[in-house]
């Protein structure tokens, strides 16, 4: 959870009104935060809304606080100048980081309380929401020592020199890696490329090397600073736009003016940056009632989404109908009518609803599907396997490339926290066997098994996946075959009361002959065999392994 420090005297002029420590701590359950520490006028904030950095900046808290205590309500509006400077992207970067977004901010008066507050944004976002850099790198310049128009491109290691910010001279972007306390702690970001990302201007002066450090020339802002401008760059263009928003209508909210850029792709297409969008969205009104236990009035419902930086274009009169808002684009967090049913709780006031006592009590008890697993848990123990518990999250070479296997369409996650992480596991298999191939200090053979859901696409269904429960079980020995394996599945069959029949079928990752397809009660709900060697050799396992794994339904 992010923590902010502010000064409550900074935050009361962007407010607008002056609070007692009570009263701040009660108005910032409007935005999920709470004081954390005090001394003097100096308070340390925690934001328990892991998913609104813009509330992670004293701006953004703010900006919300104002539409509770001032006719400034709905979504917040803020005018833009025509862009005036242009950024070209080069072919080059398109494989590195391939997206960017800028702003420029002129006539900002930046003293050092605004200075720090301005860094700390920087650093929570980007650390944060921009997973250390690697999705959103923020760098802020002051635009007066750019001659513009710029140039997003990439550079060999050693393709050009250019001091970084607080170094000590001119430096290659190859010599930043390896030298620079930044270069070092963010190499990992591009190194794995043969070229870096680089930002010039229009006399070749280096403006920054994205995402790991700004130059000293322009990358150095001040409390003398009055004209800046904020580049943004990152892996996906929603992300990156996100980033330069909040920061821009924090300045913006300072008393700067923002001006827009033009940006212009490797295939000549411009678009400017930023553009504030807003998004439409319809929100169920019955979902309004069952949540806050009575049906608020239209127009109760409309103070109180304008409250929460919401427009509202219409409502049903119907209790069964919607309501018809807009909200801007840097509100990621907006995917179901709950979440903005949440901030109208807040707004409302969550110890204003009044609590009642069920009329109808019941007895709670496991779920039958807790029930079947505890049961086949205990049968797989009785086997002599030792139960293990992976993650659901893997990639697509462990579950594809190493097991031999052509890709198939999976779950990809579209902002991982590392490529190893990256989709949704189809099958458990992979699993267990990678598992084996990192326990091999522990004596043979070893029998492990685990009981864990699955995601797989399903077009019939309603989001598009499905879970599945899978039962896998895998033996790695010298002596271990094919046959070691059947017997663990005749005796798990045998438990569940089910009759088993075992139909001979080639699978790549299987030895040809030695596998095949599982049918319980005739129906197909697995596959087992011995692992080929080519797989093993992928896993670096050097005794022979079988495995089997089935959906438990």
């Amino acid at each position: 959870m992010p923590t902010i420090d502010i000064h409550k005297q900074d935050l009361e002029e962007l407010v607008g009104r002056k609070f007692t420590i009570e009263e701040l701590e009660e108005s910032l359950k409007f935005v999920k935060g709470e004081i954390d520490g005090v001394r003097g006028h100096d308070l340390k904030i925690d934001i328990k809304a892991t998913d609104r950095p813009d509330l992670w900046n004293v701006e953004g808290i703010a900006r919300a606080l104002r539409a509770h205590y001032s006719k400034n309500q709905g979504i917040p509006k803020y005018s833009m100048s025509a862009p005036a400077m242009t950024i070209n992207i080069s072919e080059k970067v398109k494989k590195v980081r391939p997206y960017i977004a800028a702003a420029v901010i002129r006539n900002i008066k930046i003293d050092d309380d605004i200075l720090k507050q301005l860094i700390q944004a920087q650093e929570k976002i980007a650390g944060t929401f921009g997973r250390r850099r690697r999705e959103v790198a923020i760098g802020i310049f002051e635009l007066d020592k750019i001659v513009p128009p710029l140039l997003y491109t990439a550079t060999k290691p050693d393709g050009l020199k250019f001091e970084p910010l607080d170094g000590e001279r001119k430096m290659t972007p190859g010599e930043v890696l390896e030298i620079h306390p930044k270069g070092k702690e963010f190499a990992n970001l591009v190194n794995s490329h043969d070229v870096y990302p680089i930002l010039l201007d229009a006399v070749n002066d280096v403006v920054s090397m994205p995402p790991i450090i700004n130059s000293e020339k322009s990358g150095r802002v001040t409390t003398r600073s009055k004209n800046l401008l904020i580049e943004v760059t990152g892996l996906e263009m929603r992300n990156v736009e996100t980033a330069l928003n909040i920061l821009a209508m924090s300045l913006a909210d300072r008393g700067g003016k923002i001006e827009q850029v033009n940006i212009v792709d490797r295939s000549g297409n411009a678009i400017v940056t930023p553009t504030f969008a807003v998004k439409e969205f319809k929100v169920d009104k019955y979902l309004i009632k069952r949540t806050f236990g009575f049906m608020p009035s239209d127009k109760e419902i409309k103070i109180l989404l304008e409250r929460s930086r919401y427009n509202v274009l219409s409502i049903d009169k119907n209790d069964k109908g919607h309501v018809h808002i807009q909200f801007p684009t840097y509100r990621q967090d907006i995917m179901h009518s709950m979440d903005v049913v949440e901030d109208m709780l807040m707004a409302y006031g969550f110890d204003n609803i009044e609590p009642y006592y069920p009329k109808f009590f019941t007895q709670g008890e496991l779920k039958s599907s807790t029930i079947r697993n505890h049961k086949l848990r205990e049968i797989m123990v009785g086997t002599g396997a030792q139960e293990i518990s992976t993650f659901i999250l893997t990639n697509k070479k462990n579950l594809f490339e190493k097991m031999n296997l052509p890709d198939d369409e999976i779950v990809e996650i579209a902002n991982p926290v590392s490529s190893n992480w990256s989709v949704m596991r189809t099958w458990l298999t992979p699993s267990l066997v990678e598992l084996l191939s990192k326990n091999t200090n522990v004596e043979y053979p070893q029998k492990i098994f685990e009981l864990g859901q699955c995601v797989k696409l399903n077009t019939r269904s309603q989001v598009g996946t499905v879970d599945s429960w899978e039962l896998a079980y895998a033996e790695a020995g010298s002596k271990i075959n094919f046959t070691h394996a059947k017997s663990v599945l005749h005796a798990y069959a045998q438990s569940i009361g089910k009759e088993l029949k075992v139909i001979s079928v080639d699978y790549p990752m299987f030895i040809p002959g030695r596998s095949g397809q599982i049918l319980l009660d005739g129906q197909k709900v697995g596959v087992i065999g011995e692992v080929h060697p080519k797989v093993l050799s992928n896993w670096n396992i050097e005794v022979p392994v079988s495995v089997w794994e089935l959906e438990v339904k």
